[in-house]
């Protein structure tokens, strides 16, 4: 595949539409060598991970506001540069969500937030948090690229409870 269009993934998501399987899928079809360049209106760090794993190495540019330029080469090494920053997390810096203290710790709610909002609410949430306090986000469905960003600042998932229209993730640092 020698085709280094960017495939925009910003219409899909503005949809709701997780393009996940679409990428894989594009991903699977180059061979190795090959580029694929994606344009996403945030820096997809968990997406990049996932192509990683399938050796692609990838860089991510900010070309403005809500539009980031991802290119991807087959080399085998599955490099990722660069990890979440603030500049990834432009536009949240109150959360953009309700925050409370608990009883026994803090809750977010983050349902009806479009991704990927929610994960870069909690990932700064958890950024601002210094001591063992566990967090509770309320999300619209279970955060699975998530959770290796949260290991990766070390955070635990210490349990993920379902009700009808509430997925409750309760984190803490180290877990303990």
């Amino acid at each position: 595949m020698t085709d280094f269009r960017p495939f925009d993934l910003r219409p899909l998501l503005a949809r709701g539409v997780d393009p996940l399987h679409v990428v894989v899928e594009r991903a699977q079809a180059v061979a190795m060598g090959g580029r694929l360049v994606l344009d996403a209106p945030f820096n997809p760090l968990p997406l990049r991970r996932v192509l990683a794993q399938m050796g692609f190495s990838s860089r991510a540019d900010r070309l403005g506001e809500s539009h980031w330029r991802i290119a991807l080469a087959r080399d085998g090494e599955g490099r990722v540069e660069g990890g979440p920053t603030d500049e990834d997390c432009h536009g949240l810096p109150d959360l953009g969500a309700p925050v409370r203290r608990s009883g026994d710790g803090i809750d977010i709610d983050l349902r009806g937030l479009q991704p990927p909002a929610p994960m870069l609410a909690i990932l700064r949430l958890c950024a601002t948090i210094a001591d063992d306090t566990a967090v509770t986000a309320h999300v619209d469905r279970d955060p699975i690229y998530l959770y290796p960003e949260l290991a990766e600042i070390g955070w635990t998932v210490l349990s993920v409870a379902q009700d009808a229209g509430d997925v409750q993730v309760r984190l803490r640092r180290g877990g303990n």
